[in-house]
């Protein structure tokens, strides 16, 4: 949702605390792991849209390495196929092709 407001309107981002609120025990950040293991389709469509329709110029290392290493968690999750030739971007593409089999690695055992 918000990748797709990102591309048609502006943002303005805080760096301050806009909600303090308690982390429940059923809640999305505590489970995230069972989350992504039970759901992980949506997760993938959103992390390849990023690579596909972005070369992220511009975008710190630390940011694009998480888009690539939770694209391939996700494409492992959801059994699919490295699509290369549609992945934007040179940078993008060397990292992808380091990391995709370590990353099918580390994510077949931590989700199994």
């Amino acid at each position: 949702m918000y990748h797709e407001m990102d591309l048609k309107y502006k943002m303005k981002c805080y760096n301050k605390p806009i909600m303090l609120c308690d982390y429940k025990e059923d809640g999305y950040t505590k489970n995230i792991k069972k989350i992504f293991k039970e759901n992980p389709y949506g997760h993938f469509a959103y992390f390849k849209e990023i690579l596909e329709k972005h070369d992220m110029t511009g975008v710190p290392f630390k940011k694009r390495l998480y888009v690539i290493k939770h694209y391939i968690l996700f494409a492992t999750l959801t059994k699919q196929k490295m699509c290369f030739k549609k992945i934007k971007g040179y940078k993008n593409k060397q990292i992808l092709v380091l990391l995709w089999i370590p990353g099918k690695i580390m994510t077949k055992i931590k989700f199994k």
